[in-house]
């Protein structure tokens, strides 16, 4: 009897011989969360060297011609200001709360894909872990007025208190490259929009990285090369976690390519 409530207390599945219980893979968010942390403390004392980063990166989008992030949310800003207040909301609750949720429905769907997305979360969080104590980058929104950004969280919001207090807490300031959120996006769409069989569903799985560009530029948390540097190292973390042909679409809800996706992933 003890045993079988333990078994409720504690869910696993068995994915190629191997158990994987529920409560085990808390360890690795933990690890996660407490490695972000650290970059924060590692970074509170690098204000300088992250403002110098980051006009670096303005230099390099000026220099191949696509720094353009401040005229792009200052039209916005003249013209649609409910739109960055939605944005603003999706920056502080999807971002967070959707690859938590992906993470559980793969553990209980699909636990055959649960392996290999769960290793390339851990791979894509632990490199960008170490990139932002190498290579501190501070955001748009906190760069000087004269390279006019405005932080829209702080200024105009859109999820109330909730923005001050998550803005507030938000960790490490200076970890915009890569970018996670562009990351984070990319995973929750390719982990299960092959699977799930709602047409509506798997539309908005592929609007979401999308989405999500618009978001961190309109709200200034991100250049270009930021994007671009979260999906280099989302498809390098794909790749070394066992992973090899990314699939949009599947009409049937299966996946097309399971065994040569899972086969090196399932093993580590």
């Amino acid at each position: 009897m003890a045993e079988s409530r333990f078994s409720k207390l504690a869910p696993r599945k068995v994915v190629n011989g191997k158990t994987i219980r529920f409560w085990n893979q808390l360890i690795l968010i933990l690890v996660i969360y407490f490695g972000y942390e650290l970059t924060s403390s590692l970074a509170s004392g690098a204000t300088s060297v992250a403002r110098t980063n980051a006009i670096r990166e303005v230099n390099i989008e000026k220099f191949f011609g696509f720094f353009f992030e401040s005229s792009f949310q200052k039209y916005f800003l003249d013209h649609a200001i409910w739109l960055i207040k939605l944005a603003d909301i999706y920056y502080t609750t999807v971002h967070f709360l959707l690859p938590v949720l992906v993470l559980v429905l793969l553990f209980w769907r699909y636990p055959h894909r649960y392996i290999l997305w769960r290793n390339t979360m851990a791979l894509l969080n632990g490199f960008a872990l170490i990139v932002f104590i190498v290579l501190p980058v501070m955001p748009p929104r906190l760069l000087p007025r004269s390279y006019h950004f405005v932080d829209t969280q702080a200024v105009i919001g859109g999820a109330g208190t909730l923005d001050a207090t998550l803005m507030k807490d938000a960790g490490n300031l200076y970890a915009a490259m890569p970018s996670l959120h562009m990351a984070w996006a990319l995973w929750c769409t390719f982990a299960i929009v092959c699977v799930v069989r709602k047409r509506w569903l798997k539309v908005l799985l592929l609007l979401h990285p999308i989405i999500t560009i618009f978001v961190v530029i309109v709200t200034a948390n991100h250049f270009w090369i930021d994007l671009v540097g979260g999906f280099i190292d989302f498809y390098i973390s794909y790749f070394i976690a066992g992973g090899r042909k990314l699939e949009f679409w599947n009409e049937r809800g299966r996946f097309s390519d399971l065994q040569s996706l899972t086969t090196r992933g399932a093993s580590k």
